[in-house]
């Protein structure tokens, strides 16, 4: 059994772009560097540049991954609003409308770039999840040009650029999306080709397909596919989706809201072998150590779930939160790195058969 230490996937983003800090991300063991690609306003072929120069200055190679959103949408520019349960939104496309509907009672509104693609598969009664599942509406109404929901629970605020989650329709989120492709056409024009292109909400191998067929139209054939498992569509027909695809991401946060908290530590084990097998690449993400991002204190649950990563061999850790959102990226980086390294090389020794003939008996004297 060949055992090599997961590396470590860094987000580039507000905390972790500057030149210098990118350099020490490299230093410290970041060997993959992600772009959230639904954060449109970022400057992700700058950023894309700095890396590329960060890993030349230190002599280190480096892949780049762009994470593409899908078409599932996320909340527009909008104030922060907080919310009581039995609170209601009026929720409307304001990509299709110059202003949100009348004021429908004083209800707040929340801007949805997109809805419109899909609000007919909303009904009474469904879910509408926004900031991974912590804020849960219900539909009360479904209009001609909105929405308006309840919210059942939750504490977080509601806010621009929350994404959203529809545990009950069977959505038409498209794994490619006309934004996406002028990204990846920027991309190319700025001879800045990633190394890979991740797909979010895939269901099904055909997915795969057609979305590595469009990209190879503005990137070249020189990139591999990574399919984001967070649907139940997905696990259901992982090997086939694995089949389609160069690797895998057990994105975790969406990933639990489909399947269940409880079945995450199973699914995620089930999809790592399933990579294993296949001779893919592996990747596990979300919330690996954002209380030691927060707190700057290594909490337990973080150190067993890197242990259970390297036990697992998972290919690479994503860190998220860690360094998009955080005044600690590079410790995030360098912890992981020093946890998953000695958790890998622990159980590559207990891996090892015993010696032939069990330790030496001492000589009797005579």
């Amino acid at each position: 059994m060949s055992w090599k230490v997961p590396e470590i996937m860094a987000t580039v983003g507000p905390t972790l772009e500057k030149p210098d800090d990118l350099r020490r991300a490299i230093e410290e063991g970041a060997r993959w560097f992600r772009f959230p690609c639904g954060y449109r306003q970022r400057p992700h072929v700058e950023n894309a540049r700095a890396v590329r120069a960060a890993a030349a200055q230190t002599g280190v190679s480096v892949q780049l991954l762009l994470d593409l959103p899908s078409s599932r949408p996320r909340t527009g520019a909008m104030q922060e609003l907080r919310l009581a349960v039995g609170d209601r939104i009026v929720i409307w496309d304001s990509e299709a409308l110059s202003q949100p509907p009348g004021s429908r009672n004083g209800l707040a509104a929340v801007p949805l770039p997109g809805l419109s693609e899909f609000q007919t598969k909303l009904e009474p009664n469904h879910g509408v999840w926004f900031c991974d599942g912590r804020l849960k509406f219900v539909v009360d109404e479904v209009n001609g040009s909105s929405v308006v929901a309840r919210m059942v629970e939750g504490t977080a605020p509601l806010k621009s650029s929350n994404s959203l989650f529809l545990p009950d329709s069977r959505s038409p989120f498209t794994p490619i999306t006309p934004p996406d492709r002028a990204l990846l056409e920027a991309f190319a024009e700025a001879d800045l080709r990633p190394e890979w292109v991740a797909l979010s909400l895939i269901a099904t191998p055909e997915d795969v397909r057609l979305a590595r067929q469009q990209a190879r139209k503005l990137l070249g054939p020189d990139f591999r596919v990574m399919a984001k498992f967070e649907t139940m569509a997905a696990v259901e027909c992982a090997e086939a989706i694995l089949r389609e695809s160069d690797g895998l991401m057990v994105a975790r946060g969406d990933l639990a809201l489909a399947v269940g908290y409880i079945r995450v530590p199973e699914v995620q084990e089930r999809l790592v072998a399933a990579a294993r097998k296949a001779g893919k690449v592996s990747v596990v993400a979300t919330q690996v150590l954002e209380g030691f991002a927060e707190t700057g204190l290594p909490h337990r649950c973080e150190m067993s779930d890197l242990s259970l990563m390297a036990r697992q061999r998972a290919g690479a850790v994503m860190l998220g939160k860690e360094t998009v959102y955080s005044q600690r990226p590079i410790e995030c980086i360098r912890l992981a790195v020093e946890v998953l390294t000695h958790e890998t090389r622990r159980f590559e020794a207990e891996s090892r058969p015993p010696r032939r003939g069990g330790p030496r008996r001492a000589r009797a004297k005579a």
